[in-house]
Order: structure tokens, then sequence, then C-alpha cells
């Protein structure tokens, strides 16, 4: 990794500090705390929320969402996990970080706590109409969270075999059980876990841990004295005997889950002996478990199978779900006698030296996405100095891993894992109940409770609960002056934009990159299938959702599956599409197969792909009714906790091309085509038929033209791509297809849950129009100035915003786990009525800009740049639209503004949707479609 861990104890107080040195220019920073209630109100999650709501040195109501918006992090947020609760940020720019820095120690250590924050954030009492009911961003986002079937599996068998710890509880609190939490009872909770003598502070990157630790002295330790014992999650005891019980999900089949509680997840050798049992066990489709489960001729494995170490003591899951009750016993005793089976017979070495080379892959790759990669770093190793382990192996197992390479060559090491299993007596064995009314009983009883409070009120205690909403409305509409706080003003940024990788020409359908990878190499065949008709569109998506789970040459689908295993750590195939910038906005559609490892297993990469690409095949229907249904199923059960995304693409699909497919693809407009493929497999002739179609769009796909990207430190990438051995092409280049446009969507997608998500779309012009930047802006300025603090803080949902999409050329307004309907899109009307005639202030401009720079200021991995870049080229964004783009941005002024929402959006023809939890509600016009008959 090249990087130095520093570890510092600060004497008065005991505080921690870890230190990653690298020379990397980002900046990271997070302080963290143990959170260990014992009851289910969502104490630590509302302290989270309200800890960002005003401090002793910032004393504005909003200082987080402000610093949002005054800063170019690229990365703030805070999250409360089951036992610990973290503050982090990262930032390339020096005096950011420390602005930042100042704000978050005061907001954790010496936070207002303001009563009536607490009724905003937390949970409130209000009047609907005549009607008392709960309001809260914590209680509305939790009753979003509850839609996850899996959730409430996972925390059903906590509640049991972790009784008597704080994991048995819900740490981001039960929307039953929040109402029962007092103001003072959030204070007290803070005072006992925010103290610097339970603090862990780490950093990493390129900043002085030094001018850090000064930071915190003066601001934090010279004000906080005293020491006390580290709070530790509790663990739970063993038992003498297994137990069993019956756990209810919002889902429509019954399942089997059997848990194991295993050892302490800092300690080293048990928490990578688990990860080698889920790969024994589970890791391929020849896997002893995953070979029971998948061949039984019902159900599918669990989504929870495998190794948890989330907590501080580990938990191992084996299970099957999309089962009827009749099949509940027969899938436990299946599960059951391939355990015995495996703690007999074994597994192939190969699987456990696979996964050993894959723990080294993942302490080795600098790793991208949302979360920043020194962020990843820190999150990662900070269960094992919460849990007063050695946070070194937070970052470097090689010493343990080596240990493993000895112990694995001996092939009863492996046996014994699985017969430890089968002789744990803290086992729980989990029955996993349908409830149907799962939903509507949680809502009788919070109806009940509302009633009967209602009915033991005296008019003063109404009038008390009315002055109160009265006095929190008018604390949120109240101008708030953020002075106080620091910030980045345009004029500190860089006029230009960062110049993207400069990829070299493709010679002979090949580009090959160097780059800093710490070892790792990348390999992409992309194959152009963007002028496959529009009725193909969800076929590819099924094609590349399969082909990777189906057999190959001479070799079975579990054959392949374990040959690829043994070969390389990463494999995909995925469907991309893009949507050009400029000329007509025609739709560029890539079919992927990925694979990436280490240096050294280049000729496996390279075999992996061409062998896959060459030999797929699809004749094991077997295989494939199981892999459609299982999709089916696991779609039709989660139909509630994706709302949102089938609301989103509902709303864009009729304006946007790359909306369009999206929504043909992953939208509601997929799930008929799966309905109508379940109903197929159910017939040998129609489940030949399905077979068939694939195999001839296999050969459709690999004779389409093909662009071969490789990736690696030195030369290993233009060496690697001279490895791969594919078919030519045999088919022109097809033409890009335009979507046929759609009338506007006016839909409400309807099934029974407990918070709504809503959006309006407007059509807008791509990036190079000259009104991009503009609109990029208006979105931030929005939902800065008006669409917050009206859907959050006042409305009580858990996200609301405006936002502009270059690259997809739609205005979005949309609310996140909202529990009004009818409001929130009178709200969204609102906001055009204000930005007509608000008098916009240049400071609130100057945010809104800032909020955009931030964006595409990210820093990116090495490959993602690489990649960043082979998009930008896909889109035909050139390096003067980048800059012409940053130009309007950094310029843009409340003329142009107000301007731009003339233009495009007030009183324009635009789209709605909205996912529909409760259809009985005011649905503001909207057409219901049932989204379960849809999906059936």
């Amino acid at each position: 990794m090249q990087a130095q861990v520093q570890e510092y104890e600060h004497e008065g107080t005991g505080a921690r500090h870890i230190h990653l040195a690298t020379d990397d220019a980002e900046m990271v920073f997070l302080v963290a705390f143990p959170t260990v209630p014992d009851v289910s109100d969502g104490r630590a999650h509302i302290l989270e929320h309200l800890a960002l709501c005003g401090s002793a040195r910032y004393p504005v109501r909003d200082p987080f969402f402000s610093m949002l918006r005054r800063s170019t992090a690229h990365f703030m947020n805070a999250m409360t996990y089951s036992d610990k609760t973290v503050y982090p940020f990262a930032s390339t720019d020096r005096a950011d970080f420390f602005n930042l820095l100042d704000v978050y120690l005061d907001a954790a250590f010496f936070p207002n706590l303001d009563y009536l924050d607490f009724r905003q954030e937390g949970w409130r009492h209000a009047f609907e109409g005549d009607k008392l009911v709960y309001q809260g961003i914590v209680f509305n986002e939790m009753k979003g969270a509850f839609a996850d079937p899996v959730r409430a599996l996972d925390g059903g068998i906590a509640a049991h075999l972790l009784k008597g710890t704080t994991y048995e509880v819900e740490s981001g609190g039960d929307p039953l059980e929040i109402p029962s939490l007092t103001h003072e009872a959030l204070k007290q909770f803070h005072a006992s876990h925010y103290h610097p003598s339970q603090a862990v502070f780490m950093t990493a990157g390129g900043v002085d841990p030094l001018a850090v630790q000064r930071q915190i002295e003066e601001r934090v330790l010279s004000r906080l004295s005293g020491r006390a014992p580290r709070m530790l999650p509790q663990l739970a005891p063993a038992w003498t005997a297994p137990q069993a019980v019956d756990v209810a999900i919002p889902a429509n089949e019954h399942g089997v889950q059997i848990a194991w509680l295993l050892g302490e997840s800092t300690d080293p050798l048990p928490l990578y002996e688990a990860q080698l049992l889920e790969a024994g066990l589970l890791s391929n489709a020849a896997s002893p478990l995953t070979r029971a489960m998948e061949s039984a001729g019902f159900g599918r494995p669990s989504a929870m199978n495998g190794a948890d170490a989330g907590g501080r003591q580990i938990v191992f899951h084996l299970g099957m779900e999309g089962l009827t009750a009749e099949q509940v016993a027969d899938a436990r005793q299946r599960i059951w006698s391939a355990l015995e089976g495996t703690a007999r017979d074994g597994v192939p070495h190969a699987v456990l030296q696979a996964t050993l080379r894959d723990l080294r892959f993942h302490q080795r790759e600098i790793s991208g996405g949302r979360t920043p990669h020194l962020l990843r770093r820190l999150l990662r190793a900070i269960p094992f100095e919460m849990y007063a382990g050695d946070i070194m192996h937070g970052f470097d197992s090689e010493d343990v891993l080596a240990e493993l390479e000895q112990r694995i060559a001996d092939p009863a090491y492996f046996k014994g894992l699985a017969q430890r299993l089968l002789d744990n007596p803290t086992r729980l064995d989990i029955t996993v109940v349908p409830d149907a009314d799962y939903f509507p009983k949680r809502k009788q009883i919070e109806d009940e409770r509302l009633a009967a409070l209602q009915a033991s009120m005296s008019e003063a205690e109404k009038q008390r609960i009315m002055d109160e909403s009265a006095a929190l409305q008018e604390r949120q509409r109240r101008v708030v002056n953020n002075d106080v706080l620091p910030r980045i003003k345009p004029q500190d940024v860089h006029a230009l934009p960062r110049p993207a990788h400069a990829l070299p020409q493709a010679e002979d359908g090949v580009i090959a990159v160097s780059i800093p990878s710490n070892g790792i190499s990348y390999a992409r065949v992309s194959y152009d299938v963007s002028g496959f008709e529009e009725a193909a569109w969800p076929w590819l998506q099924l094609y590349v959702d399969v082909v990777g789970e189906l057999g190959m040459g001479d070799k079975s689908y579990e054959e392949a599956d374990a040959w690829r295993q043994d070969r390389v750590p990463f494999f995909d195939v995925s469907l991309q599409a893009v949507q050009a910038q400029q000329g007509d906005d025609r739709l560029h559609l890539h079919i992927d197969f990925y694979a990436k490892g280490l240096r050294e297993q280049n000729g496996d990469i390279a075999e992996v792909l061409s062998e896959t690409i060459r030999t797929a095949r699809f004749d094991e229907l077997e295989r494939l009714s199981f892999l459609i249904d299982s999709m089916v199923e696991d779609t039709r059960n989660n139909l509630a906790d994706e709302g949102d995304s089938y609301a989103r693409l509902a709303a864009t699909a009729p304006l946007s091309p790359v909306r369009a497919f999206e929504n043909r693809v992953k939208g509601a407009a997929a799930l008929p085509f799966y309905a109508g493929l379940q109903t197929q497999i159910e017939s040998e002739e129609g489940l030949a038929e399905i077979a068939g179609q694939l195999a001839r769009l296999h050969q459709r796909i690999i004779g389409s033209q093909r662009l071969v990207l490789t990736a690696g430190v030195e030369d290993d990438a233009p060496a690697l791509a001279a490895m791969l051995e594919l078919p030519a092409a045999t088919a022109p280049a097809g033409k890009p297809v335009m979507p046929p446009a759609p009338g506007l969507a006016n839909a409400g997608l309807h099934i029974t849950a407990q918070v709504n998500h809503c959006f309006a779309a407007w059509p807008v012009p791509g990036m190079a129009h000259p009104d991009a930047p503009a609109l990029a802006v208006l979105g931030e300025i929005l939902t800065n100035q008006v669409l917050h603090q009206a859907l959050r803080e006042e409305g009580g949902a858990y996200g609301g915003q405006a936002g502009y999409s270059p690259s997809a050329g739609t205005f979005v307004m949309m609310s996140y786990r909202d529990p009004r309907l009818a409001a929130t899109y009178a709200d969204f009307a609102r906001a055009l009525e204000w930005i007509r005639g608000a008098e916009l202030k240049q400071e609130n401009i100057e945010e809104a800009i800032i909020c955009v720079i931030q964006d595409l200021d990210k820093p990116r991995t090495p490959y993602a740049d690489v990649m960043y870049a082979l998009d930008q080229q896909r889109q035909g964004v050139t390096e003067d639209m980048r800059r012409r783009y940053r130009e309007g941005v950094l310029s843009c002024d409340a003329a142009r503004l107000k301007a731009v929402a003339a233009a495009w959006l007030d009183g324009k023809p635009h789209s709605r949707a909205a996912f529909i939890g409760n259809a009985a509600q005011d649905v503001a016009g909207l057409e219901i479609v049932d989204l379960k008959a849809l999906a059936e």
C-alpha cells in the first residue's frame, strides 16, 4: 500500500488517533464513538442526526447541510452502525479540510441538541386535520428501511441469537419504539457515549497528523477531561444447546435459515476462517452447499448466506428462501446433510487457495465508488480499534494469511472447520414465515396507539402540540445567517477542469493503458450492441445476468464457475448505456466482459475472458429455469424496497433515451417481461425457446464490433491484451438507436408500504448546450433554498432535492422515504414559483456553484479515471465542452438562473411518477398502477 500506520493515544483522556500516512492528495478524517443502546428507540441514530444540527461554536440551525454547499469536500456524511457512530469527511483542499475538521469536532463533542431539532429529526406528535399522527425525519426514514425483507430477517435473528447485547435491538430505531424516546434520554446518551475517552480519531492521506492533533487539543481536549473505560459491545453468551424460532418478514414465500455464533471479528484467525468457510461452502455453483440448495428443485439460496463480521462477534448463515411451508423441513435437512458431507469429504484445495488470493487482492486494490478509497480503508479497519483489537490487522493481515496457507495444505483442516459448525451449540434454527399483513399490522398498532392517546388528551395537551408544531415551523422558516461557518468560494477553486486521462488511440480495436494500479491488472472486452432493436433490450439484460452463471465449452455451469473462481478474484458481465451529448441524443449500448486480478494472474485473466466469450453455452435448461425463477421471485419480494428506483425510471423514461432503456430493462416496464419468462419456463418448449433465443443473441453479440481495454502497471496492459483470443467480428458497426418518445408519465406505482417516493421530471438539453451549466446550478439552489426545508425539515421526508443530469438530459425534483405525496408535488410547484419571484442572493448562488464543482472535482482511482475518459469519449464529451461547462458554472448569476428556469421548467410539460405506499391517500391525480399485478 506504500503507507505507514501511526498510532497515538492522548495521555489525559485515552482518546486514540490512527493515521494512515500516504502521499495521496486526498485527505480523510473521521471520528467514531461506540454507541451501544439497549432499546430500539433509535437514540444512537437520532443523536447522529441531531449532532449535525448546530453546536457551541456554530450555533446555526443546520451546519452540516450548510457545509455541504460551502465546502469542496468530495465526501461528507455520518453513519450509525449497530454498535458505533462514525462522522467522516474527505477533501483534497487543505484549507477546506481544516475548516471541516473544526465543524465536525464541534458538532460531535459540543452539539446544542436543541429540543425543536429533536422533534424535527427524531419524532413528534402533529395534527393532520383533526387526526393525531407521528412525524419526524428518522421516524420516516426507518419506515422506509423496514420495507427490506432481509433487514427484517436479520433483525429477527439478532433478537434471539444475540439476546442480551446491543445487537438485539434495532440501532436505527423501530418506528413503533421511536416515540418512546425522550429528549432528556437522548442528551444523557450523548454525555455518556460522546466523550474523548471513547473517541477514535482516524486520518489518512497527505495531511499532517500533528496538525490535526493540535486542532483536536485546542477545540476538544482542552475543554473535556477525564478518562473512563472503553465502552465495548457486549459478547453474547454461548448456548449449551441449539434453539429454534419463527421469524415473520414482509415477503410472499417461506424460508429456512440456520445461524451460528462464531468468534470475535477482530481476531483475524476466526475472521478469516469464517471467510474460508464461506468460500468452501458457498463461493461457486460447485460448492457443496450452493450445489445442494440450487439443485433441490425448489427454492434458492438465501440472500443472507455466508459470514457476517459487521459486529463484535461473527455470525455465519446458511439458508434457503422461496419455499412453500411444506418444503421447509426438506430444505433444512438438505442443508444439514450437505454440511455433514463437507465435514466428511472436504473441498478442493484450489478453492481455499483462491480465497486467500482474493483477500490479498482486496488489500492491494485501489477501490473506487461513492466512498473514497482511503476512507474505505479506514472504515474497514475501524472495528479492530473499536473492539480493542490490533489495528494493523485492519490494514494488513499477511502474517495470518501466510499461516493459513500452511493450514489449508492439510485436507483435515477445512473438514474440521465444517465439523465445528455442526458441533457448535450456539445455533439458531429459523423458520422464515411470510406475513402479507406485515405493514398493515404495524400501521394498525400505530393507529391504535395514536387514537387512544388522542382520546385521552385534554384540550391543553392538544394545544401544546399545535403550539410546538407552530414553533418548529417558525424555526424552520427563520432566515439563517451562516456567516459564522467557513466556506470555499468559487474564486478559490481551479478555473479549469482536471484533464481527463489521455487515452491512446485504439489500435486494431485495443486500448492499452499504463496506470499506477498497485499491481492490479484490468481487462474489459466491450461489444457494441447499439444497433440492436428495442425488443432485444430486455433479452440483453437477461443475457448478462445469466451468461456467467451457465456452462462453457465442455464444462458444466458448476465446473465453469469453479474454474473462473480458481483463476481470477473478479469476473463480471454488464450492460452499459450512454447517451450522446451532441447531435440527436442517440443511445450507445455496450456489453462488457470484465475481469481483474493481481498482475501475476494476467494469463488467467485473459483465459477467463477468452473462454467465456468463445464457448458460452445455453443448453443447461434446468439451470436456466432456476436462474430465471430466482430473478423473478427476488424482484417480486423487493418491489417495495426498490420503489424509489421504479418511480425514478417511470418519471424520466419518456424524456431521455438512456432512461427509457433503463426502464425497459430494470424498471417497471421490465416486470411483465420477467413475469412472461416465468410462465414460459413452466414448459419444456418454452424453456427451450428461451435457451435458443439466448444462444442466438450470444452469437450476435460476439460477432459485433468490439473494443478491448486493458490497464495495469508498466507494460502489463499491452501484454495482457495480446493474450486474449477472441472471435473475429462478423457484423458491421450498428447504427445507434433512438428510442421512441412515449407520452409524459403520470403514474402512481403502488404496493403496500409505509412511505412514498415522489418524482417530477422535465426534458432539458445535455452538456453541450449553453444552458447546461445554469441548469446544474439551478438544481442545487432549488434544493438548498426550498426543497430541503420543505420536504425534509417540514415534510419529514428522509431526502428531497432537485438535480440536473447532463448525461440523460433531464431535470428532476424528487423526495425519498416521504410520508406525504400531494403536498410534496405542491412543494415542487412552489419551488418553481419561488425561483420566478425570488431575489437571489449572491452567497446562495455561490454555494450552489460550489455544490456543482464538488461533483466535477471528485478524485477518481487510476482505473476509474481511465473508465471516465472512455465514458466521456463515448458520449462525445470533449475537453473543450468540459471547459465551457465549468466556466458556465463558475460564472452563473441570478439572471441566468431565472432565464433557464423560465425556458425549460416553469409552466412546461413534465412527467410525474411516484411510488405509493398507501393508495387511499390523496394521490395528486396520478394514475394508479398495481406493481404487484404488473410483476405477476
